[in-house]
């Protein structure tokens, strides 16, 4: 049914507290950023972190809760963290490689941390079947601190200053982010592990290490300033 009918439904977007929020994607303001970044520590340490490095790597979910010790590695310009490809949405394709990400500022604080809780296997561990903390749990945790939640809504809990968001718009806030830094387009793409398409996707096999780092650098100062503010 789902492949008869693609193409020929369209979403009418979610609706949250009786409101409806239509099909437009989320993008935290600068101040909306800023002010989230001051509240994280309002949250779990575990969800806090996660939340960190979907700001501070633009990863995905799902990539951040699978990190594992044994993908972190120190090299000469510094923390790194390489996705195997199997774990990437890239998979599927054979072109596609694996994803080195550059760990800098609050996530490198954030995985250096947490590498001397564990031993080996999962950054974020959890008793759950996985092994480590799931995706959903972060989705939870975000929504059980919105004003609206009504979930046990008499029990009290701090509630977000910043509303009506997911876990997955930081990384979509923080690629709308890059090209007001002046990262270019290409960049802006490889850090958040897109593949080019095309031509250029086959032609193009730079991995973009330097540059990552260069410009996720440069959105970790930006995040600070943020936060100072």
């Amino acid at each position: 049914w789902r492949q008869i009918m693609r193409g020929r439904l369209r979403s009418r977007g979610k609706t949250i507290a009786g409101e409806s929020m239509g099909t437009a994607k989320r993008v935290l303001s600068v101040a909306e950023a800023g002010q989230l970044v001051r509240w994280l520590p309002n949250f779990s340490r575990a969800v806090a972190d996660v939340l960190t490095l979907y700001l501070w790597t633009l990863a995905r979910g799902a990539e951040i809760v699978a990190m594992e010790r044994e993908e972190i590695s120190e090299e000469p310009d510094g923390l790194w963290w390489t996705i195997p490809k199997r774990k990437t949405k890239n998979a599927r394709h054979a072109g596609a490689t694996d994803l080195r990400v550059p760990l800098v500022g609050r996530a490198e604080e954030v995985v250096r941390r947490r590498m001397q809780l564990v031993a080996s296997g999962w950054i974020f561990p959890s008793a759950g079947a996985s092994g480590h903390l799931e995706q959903k749990a972060v989705q939870t945790a975000v929504h059980w601190h919105q004003p609206y939640c009504k979930v046990r809504k008499d029990q009290a809990r701090p509630r977000l200053p910043v509303t009506h968001w997911a876990p997955h718009d930081l990384r979509r806030t923080g690629r709308t982010m890059l090209p007001s830094l002046d990262c270019p387009v290409d960049i802006a793409e490889a850090v958040l592990g897109h593949m080019p398409t095309g031509v250029k996707g086959v032609y193009d096999r730079h991995r973009y290490d330097k540059p990552r780092r260069v410009w996720l650098t440069r959105l970790s100062e930006h995040l600070e300033q943020l936060a100072k503010r």
